[in-house]
Parts: structure tokens; C-alpha cells; sequence
């Protein structure tokens, strides 16, 4: 017998503050790739994800013991932790500076925007959910868009952007594998807790790299706007979305949250394209065209999913 619906995805009216922190998410997660465009500009992709982290990871902690949160993971969770920490930080964030550096904004944006079809099909892989005709269309629509997006670049534009676009899709592939396997963690500890562990692990392991960097940099060389981009991604971004994200998702359906989160992604494209004064080319326009529609497929087959679980 069917029961009525409770707990958070239950909840589906959008009421002014739910509104409100909906908007600032996708507000704030649209200057993203255009921050990292700028941040790169100053620091090395190691350098400044193990920076970038650091501070977010200070900010985070700081909040924890404030409000009393603050949790020691188990000693069962380290391995898990140190190996989401390596994912993170190092590879993650090499490969979306150094791919938003090498191609721009707008690719790093819609490549990213393949997010919601690689955790779908890596959560049905790992059976987390059942595979569906919604997430199988999706998962061709994105892939087609994204071979359009990468191919349009190799062959209009150079082999240095189209290796940033393939680095951009590695830092896609690997933020979807954190976001599937930090699942576990996420319901241990919390979501802050869990993410300050996976973000002192991945900062240990970019240390190495990232004082190699600083001892050849030239500190007082670096424009401010690379350091505004620095602390726009420390504590905008790693902070304050990611606390947002959290807070709504446990208010409102998780599609609708993920909807208002990646339509950040074409925003981001008229961001560009008023700061540049740049115009999309065809091909460009199509690919992100076909993600977009792969990436709804998405989310609304993990909607169902969702509501198909609250009714049992």
C-alpha cells in the first residue's frame, strides 16, 4: 500500500527562501569556469587547487567546531577518504584549470554540464540505481554533444584547445566518480564533514607539486584578478554553493536542485559572451545543444527514480 510521501523529497513547494538560495546557486555557479579562466592566469593548476582548498578546507572547519559538528572519520573510511581526496583535488583540479586554460570558459561549462549523465550511468554501473530508457537517451545525447563540442574544436580550432576540451571531460568524468562514491560519507558524517576529509587528503597529496610551483613563481607578478578568482573559488564556490546545494536538497525534490545547479551552464555561456564579446560558432552551438538535452534526460530520469522510492 502506497503512503504518503515524507522527509525532504517530499517536499515540493518553492517557497521565497528556497527560491532565493536556488537562484544564488545557479547565480554564483555560473562564474565558475570564468574564475578558474582568471585564477589560472596567476597560478599553476597544482598551486592553486591545493590553495583554493586549503582555504575552503579552513573555512569548513572552522564552521564545524563553531557549531559543534565536527567529526572524526572512522578508521574503516581512510582509504575510501584518501582515495576521493587524490580525485578531488589533484586530478580533478589539473585537469579542469589546465582545460579551462587551454580551451575557455564556455567549453569548460557545457563539458561540465555532462555531469549529471556520467553520475547516472556510473551509479547504475555500481548498481546504486536501475538502468532506464530516460538515462541510456541521455547518456547518447551528452556523449554525441560532447564529441561534437571536442571534434569542432580540433578541427576550427587548434590540438592545444582540443586537448583542453578532453582535459575538461576528464575533470567532468572524475568529479562525477566523486560525487557517486562520496555518497557513503555524505550520510556517515555529514556533508561538510565529509567533505573536509576528502579536502585535507587531496590538499596533503598536492603539496608535493604545489611547493614545486611556489618556489618558482613570482608572487608579486600575479594580477589581483587572479587572486579575486583564487578566493572566489575557495570560499564562493567550495563554500558557500556547495553549503547552499546541500541545505536545498534536504528542502526541495533533488532534480529541482540539480535543474537550477546546472542551468549555471549555459549561463555561463552569455557570461563570455557579454565579457568577450564572444559568438558561439555552429558547431559549438549544437553539441551544447545535445548535452543540454542529455543532461534533462538526466535529471528527470533521476526524478522519477526519486519519487518512484517516496511512493513505496
Amino acid at each position: 500500500m502506497k503512503q504518503s510521501a515524507t522527509g525532504p523529497t517530499a517536499h515540493t513547494r518553492l517557497g521565497p527562501l528556497d527560491l532565493g538560495a536556488l537562484l544564488l546557486i545557479l547565480f554564483m555557479s555560473s562564474f565558475t569556469a570564468i574564475a578558474v579562466k582568471a585564477t589560472v592566469a596567476g597560478f599553476p593548476p597544482m598551486l592553486g587547487g591545493c590553495l583554493r582548498f586549503t582555504v575552503a578546507a579552513l573555512a569548513i572547519a572552522l564552521v564545524q567546531l563553531i557549531t559543534r559538528r565536527l567529526q572524526m572519520p572512522r578508521r574503516s573510511d581512510m582509504l575510501m577518504i584518501i582515495l576521493l581526496g587524490i580525485i578531488c583535488v589533484p586530478i580533478n583540479q589539473f585537469a579542469f584549470w589546465r582545460g579551462v586554460d587551454w580551451s575557455n570558459a564556455s567549453h569548460g561549462a557545457m563539458l561540465y554540464a555532462n555531469t549529471p549523465v556520467m553520475v547516472t550511468l556510473l551509479s547504475c554501473v555500481l548498481n546504486m540505481e536501475r538502468w532506464s530508457f530516460a538515462g541510456l537517451a541521455g547518456s547518447v545525447f551528452a556523449s554525441v554533444g560532447s564529441l561534437v563540442i571536442v571534434l569542432n574544436s580540433g578541427l576550427h580550432l587548434t590540438s592545444r584547445f582540443m586537448h583542453g576540451d578532453l582535459l575538461l571531460l576528464l575533470a567532468a568524468a572524475t568529479w562525477s566518480l566523486y560525487l557517486v562514491l562520496s555518497r557513503p560519507l555524505n550520510q556517515r558524517y555529514g556533508s561538510l564533514n565529509a567533505q573536509l576529509y576528502v579536502f585535507v587528503a587531496g590538499v596533503l597529496f598536492s603539496v608535493p607539486p604545489a611547493v614545486i610551483d611556489a618556489q618558482t613563481m613570482h608572487w608579486s607578478g600575479i594580477a589581483l584578478s587572479a587572486w579575486l578568482g583564487l578566493l572566489y573559488l575557495s570560499l564562493g564556490v567550495a563554500v558557500v554553493v556547495f553549503f547552499l546545494f546541500n541545505w536545498t536538497i534536504t528542502r526541495q525534490p533533488p532534480s529541482r536542485v540539480a535543474t537550477f545547479s546546472n542551468l549555471a551552464y549555459p549561463v555561463t555561456l552569455l557570461w563570455e559572451g557579454l565579457l568577450k564579446g564572444r559568438v558561439p560558432s555552429i558547431g559549438f552551438a549544437i553539441g551544447s545543444a545535445l548535452v543540454f538535452v542529455g543532461m534533462l534526460l538526466a535529471v528527470r530520469r533521476r526524478q522519477r527514480a526519486v519519487t518512484s522510492r517516496v511512493a513505496e
